[in-house]
C-alpha cells in the first residue's frame, strides 16, 4: 500500500488487512494450512469490522463482499478460493480509490 493512502478510512483499512492476509496465505507463508487459515481469518474479519460502513463507492461493496466471502473460505481452509477472493478484492479497491 502507498504511504499515500490513509489507513484510518474504509478502503485504507480493507485495502491494508487484504495485502497481509494475501501475504500470510501464500503456500510459501503456510507453515500449518490450518492454523494459518484461522489467523487470515481472525485478521480479515478484524478488519472488516474496522472498515464500518461504506458509502455509496459500489467498487468498496464488491472489495467488501469478496472480502466477506474470502473469510468463509479460510473458516474451511480453502486457501486457493480465499486467494482468489483477496485478488478480487484488491482490484476492487484500486477502481475503490478513483470513485468507481
Amino acid at each position: 500500500m502507498s504511504s499515500a493512502v490513509g489507513t484510518r478510512t474504509s478502503t485504507g483499512v480493507l485495502e491494508l488487512a487484504v495485502e497481509q492476509v494475501l501475504a500470510s496465505v501464500r503456500p510459501t507463508a503456510l507453515g500449518d494450512p490450518v492454523v494459518g487459515a484461522r489467523r487470515a481469518e481472525e485478521s480479515l474479519r478484524d478488519a472488516l469490522r474496522d472498515a464500518g460502513p461504506v458509502d455509496d463507492n459500489t467498487a468498496l461493496q464488491y472489495a467488501l463482499a469478496c472480502a466477506e466471502a474470502a473469510c468463509e473460505h479460510l473458516k474451511y481452509v480453502e486457501i486457493q478460493e480465499a486467494r482468489t477472493l483477496l485478488t478480487a478484492a484488491r482490484g476492487q479497491l484500486v477502481l475503490a480509490h478513483e470513485g468507481v
